[in-house]
């Protein structure tokens, strides 16, 4: 065994639950000098004893948990949290973040982000300052709650260079156009040189770009002074040009800053209740007011206990203007017709089986899912539970009900949360189906849905915060997938169980807009912008870390900010039509003074030479 100096140790470091239903694990942090360098550890206090990297497990009392509609009861133990220990050598450590609550998260440079660990006693600055005795650090200009690592002998050649001063100041700033701008000009060019050979399209196109925008902003400069708001005229030009809302991946689209309203604030409510509800009800249980209701569950989710009625609602079991007997009447129906087509498989043969090769792989996938979907939730957990029978039935039953689209991986987890939430086999169905109805382009055999989802997101982005898009284009990230799984199943594997049902009713609602979901995406984006470039992660480490912050994402926080996403959006003047059609905005009609600036790109592109667009 190497040889090794123990210089910290903080006892009471505890993981911090991502749910309340999670356990919260105490460990020992420690910071340890071995003979190949400095690790910094963490490991749970129960398995001290343990000197491998297992996963420890942390077990709970058992109980009983009997489900509604279930002839059975499961025996299951609540929920276990497990536990990986840290390691870390210091020359893996990228950066670390310090929440307001003084919790630690440490990242590494491959993208991996642990737990956040919160010091039951002791302060997290003493393990700064212990950790400085080895590295720099460097506090984010960006986000105060984000330190940089880097070698001290790197960081204080930084330095040295820095104050040297010999990269030149852009153009309009102090400086620019001095001595070192010949240098900076060649620099440039040999970038360009260098793009080019490695991707001539993109690097073409790009220059293109470029020189359409200096005609506009330099070669009509007297027209922009004579003619009042021709500046933001031009920008809106830009996003309207028929032709750039297909534009290839590395493309850059330039236009002037500032064409996008203020983020506005917003507030989340507290979730629907049984007695708010009844006010959207008539003596006969119509719902009077459907958009109404509809706004209020996306601005505060459902209430648990109210979520199994309303479910039925939204994804199309029960019409929202039938009455209590109508619904009642439709329930039997439903279910009667649910049965008849389960037993359609269930009297397959083996013999026709052999001669049925479609309907044979559909089953062989959905047994195989099924037994891995959600196996750790009480309601799923445990051998023989009837629960995971019921799941593998109505996927099953899905099939003979749509078997052109049939079973594909994946829909299994949009399946077991609506069987938790009906309990009822039939209704779950029902519900499925409507869920299905809404995201069955998730599941194209060529994955063109995802694909062009993943598109929307680009275009979302590259409106709403065009400096991460840059960053992403330069280190080979724009085509989003690293987003894919979000998408594929709603973000179920990003949030814990609870949070998971909130956001999917909020989105069944369809408000604010169609395809919020993507701006949930675009939202959590926003979060961690600042970690994925500060930190300088290229794709694979990108990768990382979004799949490393899952279950640790604050979902109220998330749809704040993905609503106000929309309102700056919907209320910013230029918005390209592409944006618009995904978020089902009214498209714009180009005004006088944009017609007039598309007359002078006409010109040019037919070789005519410039064109006065205020002819």
């Amino acid at each position: 065994m190497d040889e090794e100096l123990l210089v910290y140790e903080q006892d009471e470091v505890y993981t911090l639950p991502t749910s309340q239903e999670e356990l919260s694990v105490s460990g020992k942090l420690r910071i340890i000098e071995r003979r190949h360098g400095v690790v910094v550890e963490w490991r749970c206090s129960d398995d001290e004893a343990t000197t491998d990297s297992e996963w420890a497990v942390i077990n709970s009392a058992a109980v009983t948990f009997t489900h509604h509609n279930v002839s059975d009861s499961v025996e299951i133990s609540t929920p276990r949290r497990n536990v990986r220990p840290i390691a870390i050598e210091l020359v893996d450590l990228r950066s670390y973040r310090i929440a307001d609550d003084d919790s630690l998260v440490l990242i590494q440079r491959d993208g991996t982000t642990h737990p956040a660990l919160a010091f039951r006693s002791g302060s997290v600055l003493c393990f700064v300052e212990v950790l400085l005795r080895y590295v720099a650090v460097k506090r984010s200009e960006k986000d105060s709650n984000l330190y940089l690592v880097s070698d001290k002998r790197q960081a204080a050649m930084d330095e040295e260079l820095s104050a040297m001063n010999l990269v030149p100041p852009r153009r309009g700033f102090p400086g620019a156009g001095g001595p070192n701008h010949w240098l900076n000009t060649q620099h440039r060019v040999w970038g360009f040189i260098n793009n080019l050979k490695r991707d001539p399209y993109t690097t073409t196109v790009g220059a293109l770009s470029k020189f359409y925008d200096a005609v506009l902003y330099t070669g009509v400069e007297g027209y922009i002074r004579e003619s009042d708001g021709a500046e933001d005229d031009v920008a809106e030009l830009f996003h309207s040009l028929n032709g750039f809302e297909d534009l290839e991946p590395g493309y850059e689209l330039l236009t002037k800053k500032g064409t996008l309203a203020e983020r506005p604030d917003v507030d989340r409510l507290a979730p629907l209740t049984h007695d708010d509800f009844q006010q959207f009800l008539d003596d006969d249980g119509r719902i009077l007011d459907v958009e109404p209701l509809k706004q209020r569950i996306f601005k505060g989710g459902i209430h648990p206990n109210l979520r199994r009625e309303l479910w039925c609602f939204l994804l199309g079991h029960n019409l929202w203007n039938s009455t209590y007997i109508q619904r009642e009447e439709r329930r039997r129906q439903r279910e009667n017709l649910y049965f008849t087509m389960k037993q359609q498989w269930k009297t397959i043969t083996e013999d026709q089986e052999s001669r049925f090769t479609g309907f044979k792989e559909r089953r062989s996938l959905i047994e195989k899912d099924v037994n891995r979907t959600d196996r750790n939730h009480p309601f799923f957990e445990g051998e023989h539970n009837p629960n995971v029978v019921l799941l593998h039935d109505v996927l099953m039953t899905y099939v003979m009900y749509n078997f052109d689209l049939g079973y594909v991986q994946g829909m299994s987890d949009l399946l077991a949360p609506i069987l938790y939430v009906t309990q009822n086999e039939a209704t779950a169905f029902w519900c499925f189906v409507g869920y299905m109805d809404i995201v069955y382009r998730n599941f194209d055999m060529d994955q063109s849905g995802m694909k062009q989802q993943l598109k929307d997101v680009h275009q979302i982005v590259h409106l709403v915060d065009p400096e991460l898009m840059s960053y992403l284009e330069v280190r080979d990230s724009a085509n989003f997938y690293f987003c894919f799984r979000w998408l594929l199943v709603r973000f179920k594997r990003e949030l814990n169980y609870a949070s998971t049902l909130r956001l999917w009713e909020v989105l069944w609602t369809g408000h604010p807009c169609p395809n919020f979901h993507l701006l949930v995406a675009v939202a959590l984006l926003d979060t961690e912008k600042n970690t994925i470039m500060e930190n300088k992660f290229g794709f694979t480490e990108i990768l990382k870390h979004i799949n490393d912050i899952s279950l640790r994402i604050d979902l109220d926080a998330t749809l704040k900010k993905a609503e106000a996403i929309y309102l700056q959006i919907a209320s910013s003047p230029n918005v390209p039509d592409c944006v618009r059609t995904v978020l089902g905005l009214p498209l714009q009609e180009p005004s006088t003074s944009q017609l007039r600036i598309r007359k002078a790109f006409q010109g040019l592109d037919a070789g005519e030479g410039p064109v006065d667009p205020r002819n």
